[in-house]
């Protein structure tokens, strides 16, 4: 039996499917607050980084060791 990944009630694809408005509004208040005001320069590094990443390992999914805190786990 596969256990179905999901958060607030939607599954996984449907998460990814998503808007970035409509995701943020699944959030927790603090979260979405973070969100809305948008993104430190240090943070867009780390995003891009992940990208790259992820780029470079077509999708899979990556290990990042990083001194910056508190990100959202994707």
């Amino acid at each position: 039996m596969v256990k179905v990944v999901t958060y607030r009630g939607k599954t996984l694809e449907e998460v990814q499917k998503m808007s970035m408005d409509e995701f943020i509004s699944l959030l927790p208040s603090r979260q979405r607050r973070s969100l809305t005001r948008g993104f430190t320069p240090p943070q867009k590094n780390f995003i891009e980084n992940v990208r790259k990443l992820k780029r470079a390992r077509k999708g899979k999914s990556v290990s990042v060791k990083t001194h910056n805190q508190g990100r959202i786990q994707a």
